[in-house]
């Protein structure tokens, strides 16, 4: 999870607040989250900082995933395609509500969770109250 930053800032990414920003998928930069792994989860940052503060970004994943794991920051996600399912800490897979287009939650840092892609693909719009981070959880952790 120590690679969850990488390939995620942009010089060309502008700061949330300082104008309109327009971005068509057609121009989103997707990169690896992990670069020895090109072919996992990608991210196009749309504006903000990740490493350092608020941000939006597009996120694709495929199918699978789902290992539990906890952000420092609060962030707030709407399923754009494919279907997931949003777990909380302990929480068996079983019983995870699908979540197809449309679908929202809003995850709080600090707390553990897992996001399970169950199909091939799926696309996410991901906004983060401050820098993006991510850590497999230890004991104690909530």
């Amino acid at each position: 999870m120590t690679s969850l930053l990488a390939g995620c800032a942009s010089s060309s990414v502008q700061p949330l607040g300082e104008s309109m920003i327009v971005v068509p998928i057609e121009a989103a930069q997707f990169v690896p989250v992990d670069p020895a792994s090109p072919n996992g989860t990608q991210v196009a940052v749309l504006s903000g900082d990740p490493t350092s503060g608020p941000s939006a970004m597009l996120m694709r994943l495929r199918k699978g995933g789902g290992t539990p794991h906890i952000h420092s920051s609060d962030y707030q996600l709407v399923v754009l395609q494919g279907t997931m399912k949003h777990l909380g800490k302990g929480q068996a897979a079983a019983d995870g509500k699908p979540l197809n287009p449309g679908s929202y939650w809003f995850q709080p840092g600090g707390k553990t969770h897992a996001d399970p892609c169950l199909t091939d693909e799926c696309l996410l719009f991901i906004v983060w109250a401050g820098k993006r981070d991510g850590r497999l959880p230890t004991e104690g952790d909530q």
